[in-house]
């Protein structure tokens, strides 16, 4: 059996004290640049897991718990409907295992990298996230499991995603059978910046996201296929909350009263956006078809009922704990979605 490699072996290989290797791994604003480097790839050279927190993970190895790693706030984490759908699966799978979660919230950087650097996990598993960033490679610096949920990111052993791209095309064809001509895209937010508002070429180019990249596309396909152009569609970049899509629809009805169809890159887009018809005066399906993405069960008790992509979320998370807590090689898990027609999107009675 190979010897485990502890975090003196590190230091020595990389020239430092062990102090200095263990702020690189804990407190890295400590450490200059050029030396965490090195102290990192000494590491990565010698196969080096990341510090142990844990008895049972310096004795066994095993931390009995997976890591989840959330683009957004925890209070995100544990109140968007899809998010605890997604939490739903994986506790149901780590449950299954005898195992527990560790809820990461990435919303602050730094935290988030002291927080990878010392979690007592076996793997990490990381929801809609770019792979262009810090906290990615602090956790690949860990040398564990890595499994990413709608995104894409190299050198994840596992990935679990939608078929977005299918599943838009068709939320757009199905608009365009009922009727709609003139649309808006009510999409989530692009990158990890935040940009509110109506989004010019420059900004649809620079989506980092790939779950907007790819429901964006779709929707384009589709409407192009029916002659329109995506200069001819009204796109808004909305935060995933009701209130806010609503206050966009409402601004963008007035600016737009041709708008007639609207696709939403989530159901709590599109619920506000329902709200924000409703308060300038336009009447869903009659004057305005909308269909969301995800299936919440929110959207069964909307005024017209929202018609919607759903997705099997909760199976999303359970495959990806699955895989996480597996030792077999990474794979790619592709999910398919299908059409909840409801009253949002009837053909119109007139």
């Amino acid at each position: 059996m190979a010897k485990r490699v502890k975090l003196l072996d590190v230091a020595k290989a990389a020239g430092v004290s062990q102090g200095t290797a263990s702020n690189a791994f804990g407190k890295p604003d400590l450490v200059r640049p050029e030396v965490r480097e090195r102290i990192f790839e000494a590491a990565k050279e010698l196969g080096y897991r990341g510090p142990h927190v844990m008895a049972r993970m310096l004795r066994t190895g095993k931390a009995g718990a997976l890591g989840v790693v959330f683009p957004d706030n925890l209070e995100y984490a544990f109140s968007d409907p899809v998010a605890i759908e997604l939490l739903r699966g994986i506790g149901r799978e780590c449950a299954r295992h005898g195992v527990n979660v560790m809820i990461i919230s990435a919303e602050n950087p730094k935290q988030a990298i002291a927080a990878v650097n010392n979690a007592a996990v076996d793997a990490f598993l990381v929801h809609c996230y770019s792979d262009n960033n810090d906290i990615i490679a602090a956790i690949q610096r860990r040398n564990q499991r890595l499994i990413s949920i709608d995104t894409d990111i190299s050198g994840a052993v596992g990935t679990v995603v939608l078929d977005d791209f299918n599943a838009a095309k068709n939320a757009a064809r199905h608009l365009l059978d009922c009727g709609a001509k003139n649309f808006a895209i009510l999409s989530l937010q692009a990158t990890e910046h935040d940009h509110f508002g109506p989004m010019n070429p420059n900004r649809l180019g620079a989506a980092s996201h790939r779950v907007v990249r790819e429901r964006m596309a779709g929707y384009h396909a589709a409407l192009k296929d029916a002659g329109i152009s995506a200069d001819d569609i009204v796109h808004i970049e909305c935060d995933n909350q009701s209130a806010h899509s609503a206050k966009m629809t409402a601004e963008m009805l007035a600016s737009h009263p041709e708008i007639d169809g609207i696709l939403a890159m989530s159901d709590v887009i599109a619920i506000g956006a329902l709200d924000g018809a409703r308060a300038t005066g336009r009447a869903v399906p009659n004057d305005l078809k909308v269909i969301g993405f995800d299936g919440i069960a929110a959207g069964e008790r909307t005024d017209p009922p929202l018609s919607t992509m759903y997705q099997d979320t909760v199976e999303k998370g359970r495959l990806a704990a699955e895989m996480a807590l597996s030792e077999d090689g990474g794979r790619t898990i592709t999910l398919e979605t299908r059409l909840l027609l409801r009253g949002s999107s009837q053909l119109s009675s007139a």
